[in-house]
């Protein structure tokens, strides 16, 4: 590797696009390729970004020696195909959420990872917020005591996305509906805050109520609503609902409580006895965060916050909540 990142983005959707002006704007990166289906938006962007290499087939791409990591913002349904093609092609990853369609394909991501010693780094960008970032290192340093318990929610009142050719409402494309798509960042971030502790069993219930706000001309089988209680191997508990449509107020909202002190984000405040608190925030782009934390692990060979591992855990506790909602009970996760 030279002295600078030769990086490239594989599909310029509007996530695609964040990558690669995070990669732009850090001095230790270039952009050197990009890749779309659309040759027009792939010449497009180059041109607005001055980069040399356009592609519309990945497998192209991937045989440049010269690219070193590759930022996938691609439909969920091509998440692990092509990051396993990426991986074996020896480059480092930045994955978009969610990490795949199912636990079964992120375990096979990670062994590619590992398999080929590169990097695979999930872009669960909420983490990387100035408040997460902030409310993670008090709970780290210990300030909330024994963090027992999280609440997240992620509720659109009216919000279902259909996406081209309709993936995001066909499971078989998109793995799940609001769950997978918006609740995976509820979900996640307040598990992490939480300290990422191994979770054992879900109880959850999810539903889709509202198929008649989607044309009937394309298929709907994915739920537009989903609620669960998620328990951990140290006791702790955490309740998430993640709504596309639900006759309530829409609206998202983070919250964790430990022994000495409880805290929410945005804003983020701190509740101690009977004190409010407003610890100052360092505020950054998020994005641009995520990307140059994934160019540090990179080149000092440093694992992740948003890790594979961490991956195939966050959809274990995806997968157990549609298993919970099927079976009506409670399911474990080893």
């Amino acid at each position: 590797m030279s002295n600078k990142v030769k990086a490239a983005i594989i599909g310029l959707g509007w996530a695609g696009c964040e990558h690669l002006k995070g990669y732009a704007e850090n001095p230790l990166s270039d952009v050197v390729a990009v890749c779309d289906m659309d040759q027009e938006r792939a010449n497009q962007v180059a041109q607005e970004n001055n980069v040399p290499r356009t592609f519309t087939d990945h497998r192209q791409l991937l045989e440049q020696e010269d690219i070193d990591v590759v930022s996938i913002g691609l439909p969920n349904f091509l998440h692990a195909p092509v990051t396993i093609d990426a991986l074996n092609a020896g480059k480092h990853v930045l994955c978009e959420k969610p990490p795949a369609r199912n636990a079964e394909e992120a375990i096979a991501m990670a062994k590619a990872a590992e398999k080929n010693g590169k990097t695979l780094m999930y872009a669960l960008v909420l983490r990387f917020a100035g408040d997460a970032q902030t409310l993670r290192k008090m709970v780290d340093d210990g300030e909330l005591g024994q963090v027992y318990f999280g609440k997240a929610g992620y509720v659109r009142r009216r919000g279902i996305p259909i996406g081209a050719g309709g993936w995001f409402v066909d499971k078989s494309r998109s793995g799940g509906g609001g769950l997978i798509d918006i609740g995976v960042h509820a979900l996640d971030r307040c598990w992490w805050l939480m300290g990422a502790p191994k979770p054992v069993s879900v109880l959850g219930a999810t539903f889709s109520h509202f198929r008649h706000l989607v044309s009937e001309e394309i298929k709907y089988d994915v739920d537009d609503s989903a609620f669960a209680q998620i328990r951990f191997e140290n006791g702790a508990t955490l309740m998430l609902e993640a709504t596309w449509a639900l006759n309530l107020p829409g609206g998202g909202y983070i919250q964790i409580a430990g022994t000495k002190a409880g805290g929410k984000i945005d804003p983020l405040t701190i509740y101690k006895d009977d004190q409010d608190l407003t610890p100052e925030v360092t505020e950054s782009n998020p994005y641009r965060a995520e990307v140059n934390h994934f160019i540090d692990c990179v080149l000092n060979g440093k694992t992740p916050i948003s890790s594979a591992e961490q991956g195939v855990t966050l959809m274990k506790m995806l997968d157990a909540i549609y298993t919970s909602s099927d079976k009506m009970g409670e399911v474990r996760i080893t």
